[in-house]
């Protein structure tokens, strides 16, 4: 990882008018966070990954509610899949290397991360009954913005990233709602719909294959049961952490970070949805 101290101010002699603009607002914000708050910045954008939220969602439905949590799993997969298209659509570059304070690849515009967070962040204040709705929204908005902002501290997006992130978040994230009414096999199927666009605007790039793997194995495995199973004894839930999480992250990172075959990445990110899915009901088989 490399050091966190300030990066330096960022020469712009090929960039646009527009992409000037960017940079000096990005390069402001960073000169006014002073540096010992970048180690900070490092985790908060932690919570805004795309491996992050489909981790939340997978603990939600396998121990805490499982209709909830595969709705919210669906719409998770479903805005990965939104990201990987637009990123793909627009093809923006990333700002210097010279000003990243950690590594990232892929194009610029919107942020993974402010879009994905926007999403996550955004269903969970909808659907928790915990305190009043007004207060879990202004949570759920502080916690987006850190994130959003951690982007830009840490050099790896342009402020027009994050706020376009958040919008495109914000608009996807009520039109999921409607149109999947809370009902999971909608949300896996919508998962499926986006997945397919990511993988044409993409030109089935490494990103357009996971998340087209991802989606089409959700929605298949989900139409092949359609229950919400609980995990209720402990001995379920310690063959769910020990045995199945360690598998689902390993195939989830040879997919992703690795560069495997084009129909290894669909088959083993469809896979990793499929097993999140049906594992709760073959551990209770075997229990």
């Amino acid at each position: 990882m490399p050091s966190p101290t300030r990066p330096p101010r960022p020469l712009h002699p090929t960039m646009s008018r527009s992409q000037v603009v960017g940079a000096e607002l990005g390069h402001t914000i960073r000169q006014v966070v002073p540096p010992e708050l970048i180690p900070l910045f490092i985790v908060v954008t932690f919570f805004g990954g795309v491996g992050f939220v489909l981790t939340l969602f997978t603990v939600d439905y396998w121990f805490v509610d499982a209709k909830r949590g595969a709705h919210s799993l669906g719409l998770a997969i479903a805005g990965a899949g939104l990201v990987v298209a637009l990123k793909a659509f627009f093809g923006e570059p990333r700002p210097s290397v010279d000003v990243a304070v950690i590594a990232a690849s892929g194009f610029s515009f919107p942020s993974g991360h402010a879009t994905m967070s926007t999403i996550a962040y955004g269903i969970l204040a909808y659907d928790l009954r915990k305190g009043t709705r007004r207060v879990r929204f202004a949570v759920a908005s502080v916690a987006v913005a850190l994130i959003a902002l951690s982007r830009v501290v840490l050099g790896v997006h342009y402020v027009r990233d994050v706020v376009a992130g958040v919008l495109f978040g914000s608009l996807f994230l009520l039109a999921a709602i409607s149109l999947t009414k809370h009902v999971p096999r909608y949300a896996f199927w919508l998962a499926a719909a986006v997945g397919t666009v990511a993988l044409l605007v993409s030109g089935a790039s490494q990103d357009g294959l996971a998340i087209f793997g991802a989606s089409a194995g959700a929605a298949l495995t989900w139409e092949s049961f359609d229950v919400y199973p609980g995990v209720e004894s402990r001995r379920e839930q310690a063959v769910l952490v020990v045995g199945v999480l360690p598998f689902l992250a390993a195939a989830g990172y040879v997919a992703t970070k690795l560069d495997p075959p084009p129909a290894a990445v669909v088959l083993l990110t469809g896979v990793v949805t499929a097993a999140i899915l049906a594992a709760p009901l073959v551990v209770e088989r075997f229990d």
